[in-house]
């Protein structure tokens, strides 16, 4: 979903491709965004998370939590457990400009494992979020590899420089508490710390 900066805006650039944010250890992911020809942008990312896929799985689930871990930009109106799938309504502060964007959406676990995230109705033409969570490297069960996927399109015109800088900005803020969170959760179930940072390429 959120997520919290893809929640306030949607990015353009006049190129068509932001510049990527290369994974120099575990806390930085590598992040691109590009518009598409059909209107609104994709983001993708790749986080490398020094802890059990279980454990980032159970902080991406955590809905109720959802605020604090998109740095506390939105409020939940609603959230509603039912089989199969979990809908939340969002209320998403439109900063700098005054009032609140609308999201509801649903968000389901589908059989291959992934994590997905689509729109219901609201302030938005399209919003699809995906996690492919698993395991990083050669099957090491303790580290995880989370693929992140994001298409969405606001109903409403925003200059391009700022919604640009706005999904930018968020989405690092969003990873790197995400990062945090999945590490604290780590040492409080089990009392060690997570598996030492991983270097080079991702």
């Amino acid at each position: 979903m959120l997520w919290a900066a893809a929640f306030l805006f949607v990015s353009y650039t006049s190129s068509g491709i932001a510049s990527p944010t290369r994974a120099a250890n575990d806390s930085v992911p590598r992040l691109e965004i590009r518009t598409e020809p059909s209107g609104g942008v994709l983001a993708t990312a790749i986080l490398h998370l020094p802890v059990p896929p279980r454990i980032v799985l159970a902080v991406l689930t955590d809905y109720e939590h959802w605020p604090g871990l998109f740095g506390h930009r939105f409020r939940i109106a609603r959230l509603e457990r039912t089989e199969g799938r979990v809908v939340t309504d969002l209320q998403i502060k439109r900063s700098p400009f005054p009032g609140e964007l609308r999201l509801l959406c649903e968000t389901k676990r589908l059989p291959d494992g992934e994590l997905v995230t689509s729109l219901i109705e609201g302030d938005f033409k399209r919003y699809v979020r995906r996690w492919k969570i698993g395991s990083d490297g050669a099957g090491d069960r303790n580290r995880t590899r989370a693929e992140m996927e994001l298409r969405l399109e606001l109903a409403s015109w925003a200059p391009t420089w700022l919604v640009t800088w706005s999904l930018r900005r968020e989405l690092e803020e969003h990873f790197r508490i995400l990062h945090e969170w999945v590490v604290k959760r780590f040492r409080a179930e089990t009392g060690t710390p997570p598996a030492p940072p991983a270097r080079g390429p991702a």
